[in-house]
């Protein structure tokens, strides 16, 4: 192929996916108009958002995870956790309250106002301090009971041969070692951000396992911050990012995996902008 015939190659390509991408992003935004996820948003509101540090404590610990909360909020959900089950730690903030003598000082001057006898006037002023502890989270894969209200839809069937292709392809330029094995819970696939490898589940359709493939793929080379320094912190970026691609890519190879990523992208984006996105 000579190099004309390459950026023609190249330009047709680029041109095909950025017109999946937009596609992609429209039909997101039809989607998150809908009840079904009207009805998730209002299930999911019910649930704590941890902190950035909380979120990289969570992730060591269970890379798998997809919903925590505490073994109260979890019976509020009608769901049991399962027992035996090790709780995850994260860090607690426990505000304290206490009652100290301070001096009045004028809101004017900021001077200390004075008795008649000249001594400083003093009142009991109360403070609010948080001390922190530690806590325990778990799972909705370490849990049994209602379900819960889902928004995407299991890929189901087999892979043609372009796609099984694809998916040697794709094991071969991962950046870290893949495993296939069985994931307990929902979670179909994760990478590990400590031993640095990718798991996919073993139980789960072909079509649904190439997916979670160029998921994982995607965050192993976008948001390690030792490839990439300045990679998102935020689970909802890059669940976004990581997703979309799993589309885009899936979509050019001739696999429509919308009733899974539609849903996905949606749960994780922080409004119907799909800022993420």
């Amino acid at each position: 192929m000579n190099k004309t015939s390459k950026n023609t190659t190249n330009n047709k390509r680029m041109e095909a996916l950025n017109q999946i991408t937009e596609q992609l992003e429209a039909s997101v935004r039809e989607f998150m108009s809908g009840n079904k996820y009207k009805d998730f948003l209002t299930k999911m509101s019910q649930f704590h958002n941890y902190s950035l540090n909380n979120q990289l404590l969570i992730s060591l610990q269970r890379p798998d995870a997809t919903l925590c909360a505490s073994f109260t909020k979890w019976k509020d959900m009608e769901r049991m956790v399962k027992k035996g089950e090790r709780g995850i730690k994260i860090i607690c903030p426990t505000p304290y309250k206490k009652q100290e003598i301070e001096e009045v000082k004028d809101p004017k001057t900021g001077k200390t106002e004075l008795l008649e006898d000249g001594n400083p006037k003093k009142q009991i002023v109360e403070h609010t301090y948080i001390n922190y502890k530690i806590g325990y989270i778990f799972d909705i894969s370490q849990t049994d009971g209602k379900p819960l209200p889902t928004l995407s839809t299991p890929l189901e069937g087999s892979l043609d041969n372009t796609q099984k292709e694809l998916k040697n392809a794709l094991m071969q330029i991962s950046p870290v070692p893949v495993s296939f094995l069985p994931i307990e819970g929902d979670a179909n696939g994760y990478y590990h951000l400590q031993d640095k490898e990718i798991v996919v589940d073993s139980n789960i359709s072909e079509r649904q396992s190439l997916k979670t493939l160029i998921h994982e793929i995607s965050h192993a080379l976008l948001h390690d911050k030792e490839i990439v320094p300045d990679a998102p912190t935020d689970s909802n970026t890059r669940e976004v990012q990581a997703e979309s691609i799993a589309y885009v890519v899936s979509q050019y190879f001739g696999m429509d995996t919308s009733e899974y990523s539609f849903g996905y992208i949606s749960g994780w984006s922080s409004d119907k902008n799909v800022q993420e996105l």
